[in-house]
This record gives C-alpha cells, structure tokens and sequence, in this order.
C-alpha cells in the first residue's frame, strides 16, 4: 500500500513539474521580449586606415609664348644670325623671348622656347654654389688645403679649395677622351698627372671643377645631382636639367652644329659625355637658366656673404668662382662641341640676359653680342 501510494504521488509530481516546464516555455516564447541581437552575431571591427599622404597634384605649365618689346634687340640678333633661343629680363619684365633658326636642319625642325641646348662651361657656377652651400653648413672651408679630403693630391698640402674655385691651382689636370668614365676614375686620374706650377697662376681647367663636384658627392654623401636637385634646382624653382643620357632621348634636344671652312653645317662627334662630369654634361633651356641667375641673385642659394665670395675676381683674370667679374656685369659661358651659351647679368640683379645656341662658331664673340644687347637695353630706357 504504502508502494502505491508513493507511486502515484511520484507520477502525480512528475506531471506537475512537466507542465511547470512547458508552460514557463511557452510564457517564455510568446510574452517575453525578444532579443535584437541575431543568434550567430557578426563581429564588426573598426579598422583605421593609415593616412596616406596625397601626392602634390602639379598645376598644368602654361606654355610660354614669344616676346619681342625690344625690336631693335630682335633685329639685330636676327642680323647676328643668331640660331637658338635668347631670353632677356629687366625688373622682372621679359623683354625678349624667341626663339631663332633650327634645332634640326635636316628634318628643318625649328628651335623653340622649351628647346634644351648643352649648357658646358656654364655648369661650373651650380658647382661653385654647392661648395658654397657646404661651407655655410659647416662642411669645409674654401681656405682648407686639397689634402684633407683627397689625401693622395700632388701638392694637396698647398693647393686650396679657393685655387680649384678660381682656376689658380696649378694642375695639370685630365685629358678627356671618348671612354666613359666615372668621377672616381676622373679624380685618380687627375692625381696621377700631378701639377705643371705651383698655386697661384689662372690657368683655366676643367679638372679643377672636377674635383669640386667629385668633393661635393663625397660630402654629402649623395650623388651630385640628387644634392643639386635638392639644394639648387628645387630651391630655385628650375625643371630638372636634362643629364647627357635623357638628353639624347628628349624629342625637343636641339642638334648641335659647326659651320665648316667651306660653309656647310655639320655636326661634329662628341665625346662620351661621362668625361665632362661636373663641367658641362648638363643641358637646359633659357628660362631655366634665368631661374638660376636670379635664384642666386635674391638669395634662396646662397647668403649674402657666400654670393660675395662666388662673384669676386680670384685673379687678374677677372674669374671669381663660376662667374668672370666683369664692370657692371658678371657672365659666364660655356661651349660643347656644336653648341655656344652665354649667360650674363648685372651687379644690381636687375637685368639678364641668356643666350644658348646650337650653331657652336657663326658669332665669333658671344661677348660682343652681350655688350651690344646691353647698350641697346640702356638705348631704350632712355628712350
């Protein structure tokens, strides 16, 4: 009896607790509240981009355009048979801008305003600035012998920086040849052919900005046209100059030319440009020139005192460093085989005056061209 009667007391709980169950259940999945929150959530995360840093987006050139408010000047360049492209700025005014004559005779391509010209000797005073540059950094003095930075230089214990700048070293300096060459080989080479004088007498030699420009790499620790390209084309706000290699591939270059005995134009051979490393294996155009000039002359290049020093005679020669001093003006000039640049501007930095040709001998004096541009300038202002 008492097993019955637990029995049915347990089967009786049983259905108790099971409907309990189910009802709580079913209270549970109609009343309650339901979640918003899905049965297998996604996980969101947040990922935080690295800021990337927008490239400068360069504002189209405006292409240049000629000008001629000087016709007596455009006249007589024309006179001159000038060929190339001539650029003339007084007071921030261009005064004249064309461009003359052909780049390519034979497929009578002409020369135009963005046309490149190998600039030569010219280059020397973008090496003169860099030396300067190093010397306000602390780098060098112009007044160190040669010899604490090449120690195997003939004579280095004599010969100064400022004999290299002024061309009064006394080297006997390299002999270029059609071989490519490095600026390491150039400086070992120049070494090797030892001095023909004592320091002292202008004599001048490519050599001399050779080792200047070799002294530039090995100072900054940067190839010579990544230093220039940082502290004197980009600061002076000039397109990059074209090395030899782009040069040769640039669809605007300019063809350099000689006019023979017989009065043919011709073209002569040029060596392998690697030899004139820091001396004249740069092109560029006018306008880019100009840039220079007047970059230098309002100092973004150099301080007052180090331009003073660039353009200050080192010799009776008038050569000061890059520049010949001459009254009123300072000029410097470059020639590459089949081409001619002359590049002059006043002391005040007022006026400039830029003329790059690819017929290397038709003028016989790009400096009686200058002095004559410039008395037709001071004809005009009077006028």
């Amino acid at each position: 009896m008492h097993y019955q009667h637990r029995k049915f007391y347990h089967l009786r709980l049983f259905l108790v607790i099971l409907i309990g169950v189910g009802g709580a259940a079913w209270l549970t999945i109609h009343w309650w509240p339901q979640s918003t929150t899905p049965a297998h959530p996604k996980t969101s995360l947040t990922v935080k981009k690295t800021p990337t840093k927008k490239k400068a987006i360069k504002k189209p050139t405006t292409p240049l355009t000629t000008v001629v408010k000087d016709t007596a000047i455009d006249r007589y360049l024309t006179q001159q048979h000038f060929t190339g492209t001539a650029l003339i700025v007084r007071e921030n005014h261009v005064i004249l801008r064309k461009a003359y004559g052909w780049r390519n005779r034979k497929q009578q391509l002409k020369n135009e305003l963005a046309t490149p010209y190998y600039i030569g000797s010219t280059e020397k005073a973008l090496i003169a600035t860099a030396i300067l540059q190093l010397q306000s950094a602390g780098k060098l003095k112009i007044t160190d012998p040669v010899n604490r930075y090449f120690p195997h230089f003939p004579n280095g214990n004599k010969i100064k920086l400022k004999n290299l700048l002024n061309h009064t070293s006394g080297l006997a300096g390299h002999q270029e040849v059609n071989a490519a060459t490095t600026p390491a080989k150039l400086v070992k080479d120049i070494e090797k052919q030892g001095i023909t004088s004592q320091p002292g007498t202008w004599h001048y030699l490519d050599s001399n900005y050779t080792v200047l420009a070799y002294l530039v790499e090995k100072l900054s620790h940067q190839p010579l046209m990544t230093y220039l390209q940082q502290r004197v084309f980009d600061p002076a706000n000039m397109a990059t100059p074209l090395t030899y290699q782009k040069f040769a591939k640039d669809p605007k270059r300019s063809t350099g030319y000689r006019i023979s005995s017989d009065g043919k134009y011709v073209t002569p051979t040029l060596p392998d440009l690697s030899q004139l490393y820091g001396v004249g294996n740069l092109a560029m155009t006018v306008t880019e020139m100009y840039k220079f000039d007047a970059a230098l002359m309002q100092g973004k290049l150099l301080s007052t005192k180090a331009r003073q020093q660039l353009l200050t005679a080192g010799s009776s020669s008038g050569y000061g460093m890059g520049f010949y001093v001459d009254p009123g003006t300072y000029n410097s000039h470059g020639i590459v085989s089949g081409w001619n640049v002359s590049n002059s501007f006043t002391h005040t930095g007022k006026t400039y005056i830029v003329l790059m040709s690819n017929v290397q001998n038709n003028i016989r004096s790009f400096g009686v061209v200058n002095n004559q541009l410039y008395t037709l300038l001071n004809q005009q202002a009077k006028g």
